[in-house]
């Protein structure tokens, strides 16, 4: 128990440290106050996974094969930044970050410049940064290493539980945005072709089916309508109201620029759609 509580305790310092490097970077790079990570709290749980998974494997095993710990750090480092991604991909439908540009990566997930991070920063954790780590936790009392421990993962669990709500909302969201977009530009471009190619058939039927098809575009402008109003309201940073009632979604995709970056071109997507749509049955004459 004493061991296991010990880990606990490490994977939690890692954690805040690394959100701590990674939100004053990116806060840097922004001019503004952000707070990076999935949690609501100074963690990022993915340092504190690659610090044990150093830990275990490179700083005991490996301690005096400076080329090893390279090159295993590099691979192991990466496999648990890929996994991450995944499952968080396959459970939000949204990406923490994205190295869809960098050369040489894969799926967007990593790429080679960042395996070469983890492999220096390797490098750094086993004959730098842990064993002074290392020794300062081990100088803490058992009885506080324990207290310590189910302290910190009692908040950690109640923070993940709230940010996996949070999160899912943000899926349901863009899940919305895409089925809608999905819909209205399955059904466009059939009638788009249909105008482009059968104006004459078009015409002729026009008075007989006008109700029908001015109900039904109706209903998909409501749609949209009624998506981006929704999307303002839960997600804007800009109107005061939204903040005050959706703190924490608004901070959730400030701070998380790649999610923000993503539903925003979605809203784009969708109002362009509805521009488009307009034009078209305009010039055409169906909505006269």
């Amino acid at each position: 128990m004493r061991v296991i509580m010990f880990y606990v305790v490490e994977f939690f310092f890692y954690s805040a440290a690394g959100w701590l490097i990674e939100s004053l970077y990116c806060s840097i790079g922004e001019g503004r106050i952000i707070n990076r990570g999935f949690l609501t709290g100074p963690m990022c749980p993915i340092y504190g996974t690659a610090s044990l998974v150093m830990t275990l494997a490179l700083y005991n095993p490996f301690y005096d094969k400076p080329l090893l710990v390279f090159l295993l750090g590099t691979v192991l480092c990466n496999v648990v930044e890929y996994l991450t991604s995944l499952i968080m991909e396959t459970m939000f439908h949204a990406r923490w970050w994205d190295y869809t540009y960098e050369f040489l990566n894969v799926r967007g997930r990593i790429c080679l410049k960042h395996a070469m991070y983890w492999g220096i920063l390797s490098i750094a954790f086993v004959y730098v940064i842990h064993p002074g780590v290392d020794k300062m936790l081990r100088g803490i009392p058992e009885n506080y290493v324990l207290w310590i421990g189910v302290g910190v993962l009692v908040i950690f669990l109640i923070d993940w539980v709230h940010s996996m709500l949070k999160a899912l909302d943000i899926r349901r969201m863009q899940d919305k945005l895409l089925g809608l977009l999905g819909t209205v530009t399955d059904g466009f471009a059939s009638v788009k072709a249909g105008i482009e190619d059968k104006v004459t058939t078009l015409q002729q039927q026009r008075e007989a089916n006008s109700e029908k098809r001015l109900d039904k575009w109706n209903d998909w402008f409501q749609q949209i309508q009624d998506t981006l109003s929704d999307y303002e309201l839960r997600f804007s940073a800009k109107k005061t109201e939204a903040r005050d009632k959706n703190k924490y979604s608004s901070r959730f995709l400030r701070n998380n620029f790649k999610i923000e970056q993503y539903t925003r071109r979605q809203v784009e997507k969708l109002k362009e759609l509805g521009e488009e749509i307009k034009a078209t049955l305009f010039e055409n004459g169906e909505m006269q």
